[in-house]
């Protein structure tokens, strides 16, 4: 019996460290034609065809640049594996968001005009030059325009709507009509209301107060992403980091509402005299 309880607890114990080994992903490469990377760290410059990497189903970028990629199976993880900075991360999640899986990106030049940007986000003293040959032979490529269309795409995905963390008020019934100066309001989801008709059309956000009086409420504002996948982070020993990248440092805004009940009208009082007028007083005097 004693035998039989110490194989159930061996058995327990080895199920339960399988189920808490850390998740693992496969690296596949694929070759972008006629591209070839020369980087330049502290003055020794390494060049070799570009590859783009897959594992599992995701497209990662390097974030170890002059690091070498030496597994094939790497552990997923997050950005707790790296040592970066706060906000050197929160600018790779938004590069590489904005990179070749955006919408309307999916271009290798993308790829690679999003992978420079983080590299130079982690080594600023870094130099890469892109061209058609290996060891800058064949012509060089001109990714500028690809760099700063992601930049750009980058410094506006701080912008919220320009009402954001205001008092809007108004008297029951009314209709408010919000125009969003800053651009953006068409990237951003706007939570339902209990008491009032909310409606976004495109840059406009019209508001239709509830015909009785209610609380203030807040309203949430939440960027809008174009999938649902995690950001992911692989490492393994000494290899190359690698980041299959999305954006988790987005925060919510929000605005109040405030309806008003409609003021009574002004009463004018006249002052009581003691003098009556009826109707048939006043006309005569009148003709």
């Amino acid at each position: 019996m004693r035998k039989f309880i110490l194989t159930i607890l061996f058995l327990s114990f080895f199920t339960c460290l399988k189920s808490v080994r850390a998740e693992e992903a496969n690296i596949s490469y694929q070759r972008l034609d006629g591209i070839y990377y020369n980087l330049n760290i502290n003055g020794i410059v390494d060049s070799n065809h570009v590859t783009s990497f897959h594992l599992d189903g995701r497209i990662a970028y390097c974030i170890e640049p002059g690091v070498e990629i030496s597994t094939k199976v790497y552990d997923i993880g997050d950005w707790s594996v790296t040592s970066l900075s706060d906000d050197v991360k929160e600018y790779i999640e938004k590069v590489g968001y904005y990179g070749y899986e955006y919408p309307g990106h999916e271009n290798n030049y993308y790829y690679i005009a999003a992978q420079e940007l983080i590299w130079n986000a982690v080594r600023p003293d870094i130099n890469v030059t892109w061209t058609t040959g290996i060891n800058l032979s064949g012509d060089v490529i001109d990714i500028s325009s690809y760099k700063s269309e992601i930049e750009s795409l980058v410094m506006n995905h701080s912008l919220v709507p320009s009402f954001a963390f205001s008092n809007v008020s108004g008297y029951v019934g009314e209709e408010i009509v919000l125009e969003d100066t800053n651009g953006v309001l068409d990237f951003y989801d706007i939570s339902l209301s209990k008491y009032h008709n909310i409606i976004k059309d495109g840059n406009t956000l019209r508001i239709k107060l509830s015909d009785t009086l209610s609380d203030i409420e807040t309203i949430d504002m939440n960027r809008i992403h174009y999938d649902d996948a995690p950001l992911l982070v692989y490492s393994r020993g000494s290899s190359q980091k690698l980041a299959a990248i999305r954006i988790t440092t987005d925060k919510s805004v929000d605005f109040n509402i405030v309806n008003k009940e409609i003021p009574e009208e002004e009463i004018i009082e006249v002052p009581n005299t003691g003098i009556h007028f009826d109707f048939f007083d006043i006309f005569l005097w009148w003709f």
